[in-house]
């Protein structure tokens, strides 16, 4: 167990070393930075809650969508990236098994989307301290946990197929393009296949949880527990591919 942990840490000072690691710190404290700053000068009227302004960050319908691209361009380089710089081998030549050395890169790469969701998180709470002060607390916490939870769900399949992706193409400009033309074409699809039954089974039907809020399920026989259940079998599928390919593939 603690020389898999080496490898998690090894991966993560992997990933700080990075240059662009902080970019995706910075933007995230400028986005909060630029939503406060319109709402308290040009949106005067508009009365706006602690509780109200971390949701417009986090949520993955609105701000929170800057967060789960920048997780993606992350996952898309974290194994990509090792190929292409050729150090992958390097790496297999240690005394560990492909997987255990595949398992600390997918561990790191989502304790980086959790310390990113947590910086954000506290980020926005003090531009809003700054902007607005420390009134207006009218709201429940739990609905920043679940606008956070939803996207953390959303971010984890999308972080699961990029990996996976990068491991078969081991490439990653095509690893991004091919994911944002799922990304693109989800609409397209939902709209085309939901005259179909068996839409309700199609992975990207049931990415966005929130949908559950008011009610009304997407489909006739969808729930909250169909939905996640779908997205653990597809997830399961998803990342055992991944394992699979990078255990079989030459790398010479």
């Amino acid at each position: 167990m603690s020389s898999f942990a080496n490898l998690v840490v090894n991966e993560w000072f992997k990933l700080t070393k990075k240059r662009s690691f902080f970019v995706a710190f910075f933007i995230m404290l400028l986005m909060p930075l630029g939503i406060a700053f319109v709402m308290k000068n040009f949106m005067t009227d508009m009365e706006l809650t602690q509780i109200g302004f971390l949701q417009s960050i986090i949520d993955f319908s609105g701000g929170g969508s800057v967060f789960v691209f920048l997780c993606m361009i992350y996952a898309a380089s974290i194994v990509s990236g090792e190929h292409q710089l050729g150090t992958i081998k390097l790496l297999l030549i240690r005394a560990h098994s492909r997987s255990k050395i595949l398992a600390s890169k997918l561990v790191a790469l989502l304790l980086f989307m959790l310390v990113l969701l947590l910086y954000s998180l506290l980020v926005g709470l003090l531009v809003y301290f700054i902007f607005f002060g420390f009134g207006n607390l009218d709201g429940s916490w739990f609905e920043v946990v679940k606008a956070s939870a939803y996207t953390l769900v959303y971010t984890i399949v999308y972080l699961s197929i990029i990996f996976m992706l990068s491991i078969l193409t081991k490439s990653t400009g095509a690893t991004i393009g091919i994911t944002f033309c799922i990304i693109f074409l989800e609409g397209v699809m939902t709209m085309l296949l939901s005259r179909y039954d068996f839409a309700k089974y199609v992975l990207f039907f049931n990415t966005n949880l929130q949908v559950y809020e008011n009610g009304t399920p997407p489909m006739e026989g969808m729930s909250l527990g169909f939905s996640v259940a779908v997205i653990a079998i597809y997830l399961i599928a998803i990342v055992g591919i991944a394992f699979y390919v990078f255990k079989k593939r030459d790398v010479a």
